[in-house]
């Protein structure tokens, strides 16, 4: 964990500073020494250490002061800061330490306590350098780093990579904050439906936009990707208008000024997995689960499929693996798949989401379904705590509307009611 980081120490106390930099160096950390705090603000942003550990008592600048001056600058805002400070101090600063400091400890630091502090600020501060603004999940760094651990481990395993249909004409007509709504309710759905069925060591990420990836094992690959599919499905619907709804479309003009009908959005998981041959590099991988989706992706609707490749015998060139992948130079295999996809509907569970139920059960309009699903987006609460939350109704009405819903398959033309 410490190899090649550098932690950039500001301390007057030459007695305190002899320690301290004797620790770090044990641990392997490479230290960079400053004892006047008003130079640590361009230190910083010169050598780009991967930790600051700042003393609270500095003469020439408070520093609680220095780390707030640090967290504004946008270079430095990212290095994670401990600061060292006096217990009798410590009561009078909290503010100020909650608003500039990541982590604190009482002076002198307990060697061990400053040794693991250390360690979870790294770790913690390489997550988030790693991790997708918006849903806070893992990004490409991270991603390419477990899916390495996998294939290293020569274990079976499934690499899913799912995409948003029609993303793009959504957010072109509702704009970026719906489109942000989306892709959070998406990852949210994503990790719920791993951690419901998946395994305690799997893994989810966001390769960025409306791209995602979960690895897991391949007994529980399917159980996920139908659990997204489901929950998408069921839960998308309503970041539409009501028009749109019913209409099971949106209108768009394309570049020539053409009106379009654009399907509403939907999921596809093209899933990857080592059961039948072996994939020895990321970017096979990737290449797999590319042409899958593009297949998907022609359907609209959400889907999944896995790859079905069989070990080729003889030479086993990348390229005459996937000559075996790509549906469009295998009609037996894009037969196979499209009769995957036929057969996977049924087993796909289709219900009325519960904001639909309440419309048409007239329980609430459209402006009140409208403020819970953003307070539900916004927070990830229940929809029905939230609708309770309002006053719009008690707990005993939602679970009794929740026992007692019945099937629901969507239709081009299915009939809704008004609110």
């Amino acid at each position: 964990m410490s190899k090649n980081k550098k932690i950039l120490l500001v301390i007057e106390d030459q007695s305190l500073d002899k320690i301290l930099t004797y620790l770090l160096k044990a641990w392997n950390y490479d230290v960079i020494l400053c004892h006047d705090g008003n130079l640590a603000l361009n230190l910083a942003a010169q050598k780009y250490p991967d930790l600051i550990l700042i003393d609270a008592h500095l003469s020439k600048i408070d520093g609680l002061k220095l780390c707030k001056m640090l967290k504004y600058d946008f270079i430095t805002s990212y290095m994670p800061i401990i600061i060292l400070i006096e217990k009798k101090q410590l009561r009078r600063s909290l503010l100020d330490i909650e608003q500039g400091v990541d982590d604190f400890l009482i002076k002198p630091p307990d060697p061990i306590d400053l040794e693991i502090r250390i360690a979870l600020s790294l770790r913690s501060a390489d997550h988030q350098f790693h991790a997708n603004a918006l849903t806070k999940l893992p990004g490409n760094k991270s991603i390419e780093k477990f899916v390495k651990g996998y294939m290293e481990e020569k274990k079976p395993f499934s690499f899913a990579y799912l995409d948003i249909n029609n993303f793009k004409s959504f957010n072109d007509k509702y704009g970026y904050i719906a489109g942000d709504r989306v892709i959070l309710q998406t990852a949210k759905i994503i990790t719920s439906a791993v951690r419901k069925f998946g395994n305690g060591g799997d893994f989810v990420g966001h390769i960025g936009g409306d791209d995602f990836v979960y690895l897991t094992t391949p007994d529980k690959e399917e159980l996920i990707a139908q659990e997204c599919i489901n929950e998408f499905d069921r839960l998308m619907l309503f970041h539409y208008s009501l028009e749109d709804r019913k209409n099971g479309f949106t209108r768009s003009k394309d570049r020539s000024g053409h009106l379009k009908h654009i399907p509403l959005m939907g999921l596809s998981i093209a899933i990857v997995n080592n059961k039948a041959s072996n994939i020895r590099s990321i970017f096979e991988l990737i290449e797999i689960a590319f042409e899958i989706k593009k297949f998907l992706k022609k359907h609209h609707t959400s889907n999944y499929l896995v790859n079905r490749r069989s070990a080729d015998a003889g030479a086993d060139t990348v390229s005459r693996r996937l000559a075996d992948t790509v549906p469009e130079n295998r009609p037996d295999l894009k037969e196979q798949y499209a009769t995957e996809l036929k057969s996977h509907h049924h087993a796909l569970k289709n219900y009325k989401p519960l904001g639909q139920i309440m419309l048409e059960t007239r329980l609430l309009n459209e402006e009140q379904l409208n403020e819970a699903l953003n307070h539900h987006w916004n927070t990830g609460q229940h929809l029905g705590e939230v609708v309770v939350s309002m006053g719009l109704s008690d707990e005993e009405h939602i679970k009794r509307l929740l026992e007692h819903q019945p099937d629901f398959t969507p239709s081009k033309n299915r009939q809704e009611t008004d609110p």
